[in-house]
């Protein structure tokens, strides 16, 4: 059940962009993640924090950030879901040109949403723009992700160069324009349903890439995917292979046009699943499987596989906005 907030959208003029914000449990960084939405130096924007009932101090911290911003709403719901449910949720609340995700645990500099959608009005083919994103641990920078680098030509060579390496998804979290976006969504949760969301944006345009960073986002510890593999399956054999789903849905309705490159590249990308669980989870075939991948080098199979040596250092292109550790340890200030 839907707790109806206390500053309704009426017949408020939509905003360009609106930032939908799926949060459970959150008290302890959504006033960092606010404080940066709404230090955006694009102006005209809406914030929607989604709370699926959590029961900490969420709501109310969100609540204050509403009395004290009129961009800012929050929408509680008295019944949890699932993680693919919340997201859903905060997309079909919206309105708007333009859309994005803001988890309540990343980080944004000022100018991230000002050049997005600067990009995206200069160039209608592209369906989102993200940036780089710097990716951090323990409050330090560790690497530059290779998974915003840009996707473009047909579709299925987007949807092939997409699979080639999504590394850990982040362009999920750029700015979309909504109807790319507007029923995408799997119809049920399994393991990595926002590669699915992802890739259906794809048949909408290209995806580009602002070759700055201009957010930060914290590492998810692998045993958290492991466990929730585990979850899932729960024991049954197909926990094997974790993100077979993902290969699945992409050729159900809405089909993905077949393509060999991409049927080659969702293989490997369902193989690399099978090296890291079988290594945390198999004690004799795990120590096979890790040798056997570091001498066939899964990540080189791929076709249309990016470069990841170059991708994931600082380097010109982001000086200024490099995510040195002093830079990095805002996300905690």
């Amino acid at each position: 059940m839907r707790r109806n907030d206390d500053k309704p959208a009426g017949n408020r003029a939509a905003p360009r962009v609106c930032i939908g914000m799926p949060v459970l449990n959150a008290e302890m960084t959504i006033a960092l993640a606010l404080n940066d939405l709404i230090a955006q130096t694009f102006r005209d924007l809406e914030i929607l924090v989604f709370d699926n009932a959590s029961q900490d101090r969420t709501v109310e911290i969100a609540t204050e950030f509403a009395r004290r911003d009129a961009r800012v709403r929050v929408i509680g719901f008295d019944q949890r879901v699932d993680i693919l449910e919340s997201f859903k949720r905060a997309l079909q609340n919206s309105r708007g040109e333009y859309f994005m995700f803001a988890p309540a645990d990343d980080r944004w500099y000022p100018r991230f949403v000002e050049q997005a959608v600067a990009l995206l009005d200069a160039r209608p083919e592209v369906a989102a723009c993200c940036c780089r994103i710097a990716y951090v641990s323990d409050r330090r920078f560790r690497y530059i992700s290779t998974g915003t680098r840009p996707l473009t030509g047909s579709h299925r060579h987007r949807l092939r160069s997409y699979f080639a390496d999504p590394a850990e998804n982040g362009r999920a979290f750029g700015v979309y324009r909504r109807a790319a976006m507007m029923g995408k969504f799997p119809g049920v949760w399994f393991p990595g349903w926002d590669f699915v969301l992802v890739a259906r944006t794809l048949a909408h345009g290209n995806h580009a890439e602002l070759p700055v960073v201009l957010m930060e986002r914290d590492l998810t510890p692998l045993k958290n995917y492991i466990a929730e593999f585990d979850r899932y399956y729960a024991g049954r054999w197909p926990r094997w292979l974790p993100l077979l789903p993902v290969a699945r849905a992409m050729f159900r309705r809405p089909a993905a046009p077949f393509d060999l490159g991409l049927f080659w590249n969702l293989l490997v990308f369902v193989l690399r699943s099978h090296v890291t669980y079988a290594v945390h989870r198999a004690r004799r075939w795990g120590p096979f499987v890790k040798r056997f991948d570091e001498f066939v080098r899964l990540d080189r199979w791929p076709v249309n596989a990016p470069l990841r040596a170059a991708a994931q250092q600082p380097n010109a292109t982001t000086d200024g906005e490099s995510p040195s550790a002093p830079r990095s340890s805002r996300i905690s200030a």
